[in-house]
């Protein structure tokens, strides 16, 4: 196999050189007293980010979220005992669930995975439109699963405007969840 990026031979999707180009860092964004927490500098990884909507995007999304993990095991004292819930983890037309691929590493830091939890009855694309048409066009999420008593910590891959992040956390909680925080992959801050 060849490195996605670089093309040199690589027992993986990306080499070793090229996961080191990935900034890796963790950051804390309060949306309204609600803290989300990001792993990598949008533009190192906005276009492996974007391959989940290709094949090779379950392969790349593995890559990101165990740094992420790696990074996020060194940073905690103590394991979680909660739930993890990915916004919108349903299976593409690519065959994975991005956000669930996230879910199944945060397993290893004590978050129980609640897979097909929380769905976006509104299913208009976000992607490169701006605050207002966002905020126009909500999410107008169906929650699919019991969660009222649980501790929750929500799972997304990148976080913009925090609309989506803040919409999903109002319907757990109005279902009697209590939400934590926020994990998402990268912080596309536009401030």
């Amino acid at each position: 196999m060849r490195c996605l990026f670089c093309g040199r031979f690589s027992f993986k999707i990306l080499c070793k050189d090229c996961l080191g180009l990935v900034a890796l860092g963790l950051t804390c964004r309060d949306l309204q007293g609600f803290k989300v927490y990001g792993f990598f500098e949008y533009t190192s990884v906005a276009e492996l980010l974007h391959a989940k909507y290709a094949v090779v995007g379950n392969k790349i999304y593995n890559a990101l979220a165990k740094l992420a993990l790696d990074y996020l095991k060194t940073q905690l004292k103590v394991s979680y005992n909660a739930y993890s819930v990915g916004i919108d983890d349903r299976i593409s037309k690519q065959g994975y669930a991005h956000n669930a691929i996230f879910l199944h590493h945060l397993k290893e830091v004590g978050l129980k995975p609640m897979y097909r939890t929380i769905y976006a009855s509104n299913s208009v694309s976000y992607a490169g439109k701006t605050l207002e048409f966002r905020k126009k066009n909500p999410r107008k999420f169906v929650l699919k699963r019991a969660v009222k008593d649980k501790q929750i910590v929500l799972v997304d891959d990148i976080v913009t405007s925090g609309l989506t992040l803040l919409e999903a956390k109002e319907c757990l909680e109005s279902n009697g969840a209590r939400v934590l925080h926020a994990f998402v992959l990268a912080d596309a801050r536009t401030e």
